[in-house]
């Protein structure tokens, strides 16, 4: 089927490296790994293949051109589908989306993405994705845009209508403009796993109807940016018997006393940073800079931990902190931190309204001197937990930015006289809140 619409603006601890590791919960179940989960999906016995071998043939329905007229031009060959933007099309939001047609409770959808930003363009502004309806007309969809992603759910009436929409994260898997990225979407009714370039960097706990009706791809475009060209490559889709990859809780963990991997894809220039066999030492270069890291990929609901060693001195005046973050996207991030003269403090960071502050409380149970405390923070719906050394300290509620969606991690700032040793962290994890 064909679709072309423009919308609204409105709508517009070991040896060995940190593994990532998966858990139902459920006591005496085996934990899986995150390649262990990809390698049983890959090894789970399919059903017949949802979409045929050159479903980007001239042939298919994804393929027939768009008429006269229409902002983004669509051409198909050799099994791969390109769309560019139209020499004559209007400052208007634009959207165009194919999709085929199928019947599934579960789905595997591979494919590979080559998305070139438009000429004089220094940032990739295309947006682009895929999509797939449920059996009671709703749509999910995911969308990409540079290295941010989220995922979206729409309302395709007369004009599509964005419904509801998680907030745009960033992965450092999702190679740049002019490269390919290879996109897998691992879909149930209750969820839908996002890998890209054999990484996992985020999930989506939906609300889908089984059976799945339509798997398709769309190009975006908002009024005020310009779109160069996206190619879709080998897509391919499979039923499932079942969606083990994406019925378990995520859990990441990782005791930060030896070398790992967990921070790789961050840019650490400007902190000090060290594991050690007390934990890792990091904090700020710069004296009362700030600095975080994020890691793992981006849901809706967590739970982070980590266990933080600094000097505190309730008649010490100072300014150095150390926690935890959570929900870090596009849009923003919650942060809850133990500050060093024994109070702590929980900010909603914004680009409009950045460190607004929440809660700031003194609290009996923040151990003195230099020792550690134990920190979690538990961002699930509109709630946010703050624990120190198992109690809960402070539990409140925000909506205002929306901040739904995300990557969690560790936040520090520098004292006066910055230190290599000022701030050691340790058992860190974060854990998914189903």
């Amino acid at each position: 089927m064909i679709n072309l619409l423009c919308w609204a603006a409105a709508c517009t601890g070991s040896n060995a490296p940190a593994t990532p590791i998966v858990s139902n919960g459920v006591e005496g179940d085996e934990e899986l790994s995150t390649a262990s989960i990809a390698t049983l999906a890959a090894s789970a016995t399919p059903l017949p293949e949802l979409l045929p071998d050159m479903v980007f043939s001239a042939e298919s329905d994804l393929c027939y051109p768009e008429i006269e007229g229409s902002p983004f031009v669509l051409t198909c060959s050799q099994n791969s589908l390109q769309v560019v933007q139209s020499d004559t099309r209007r400052k208007v939001d634009s959207l165009l989306f194919r999709h085929y047609p199928i019947e599934a409770d579960a789905f595997s959808l591979e494919a590979e993405t080559t998305s070139q930003s438009a000429e004089g363009v220094r940032t990739d502004q295309n947006a682009y994705g895929f999509y797939w309806l449920d059996e009671e007309g709703k749509v999910f969809a995911l969308r990409v845009q540079g290295q941010y992603f989220n995922f979206e759910q729409w309302d395709l009436g007369v004009e599509v209508k964005i419904n509801s929409t998680l907030s745009p994260a960033y992965s450092p898997f999702i190679h740049p403009a002019g490269n390919q990225n290879h996109w897998r979407l691992d879909c149930s009714p209750s969820a839908c796993d996002v890998w890209v370039n054999e990484q996992l960097i985020g999930r989506s706990r939906s609300s889908a109807a089984s059976p799945i009706k339509g798997l398709g791809i769309f190009t975006a475009s908002a009024w005020d940016e310009l779109f160069g060209s996206v190619t879709y490559t080998r897509l391919k889709a499979q039923e499932f018997m079942q969606a083990a990859s994406n019925q378990t809780a995520y859990l990441l963990e990782d005791d930060l006393k030896q070398e790992s991997d967990l921070f790789v894809h961050s840019g650490m220039s400007g902190a000090f940073h060290a594991f050690a066999e007390d934990g890792f030492h990091f904090s700020p270069v710069i004296p009362f800079g700030y600095y975080g890291l994020k890691t793992g990929p981006a849901l809706e609901n967590m739970d982070v931990r980590a266990t933080v060693t600094m000097e505190i001195d309730s008649q010490k005046r100072g300014t150095q902190y150390a926690g935890l973050i959570c929900r870090s996207s596009q849009a923003g991030m919650y942060m809850a931190v133990l500050r060093v003269d024994g109070s702590y403090i929980i900010f909603r960071d914004t680009p409009d309204r950045p460190f607004s502050l929440l809660a700031k409380r003194n609290s009996d149970v923040i151990r003195t001197g230099l020792t550690e405390n134990a920190l979690r923070l538990v961002c699930s719906g509109d709630a946010l937990d703050f624990y120190i050394n198992d109690q809960l300290v402070e539990s409140l509620q925000d909506t205002r930015y929306k901040l739904n969606f995300g990557r969690g991690g560790i936040y520090t700032k520098a004292g006066g006289e910055a230190e290599p040793d000022a701030i050691i962290f340790s058992d860190f994890s974060i854990r998914e809140v189903k």
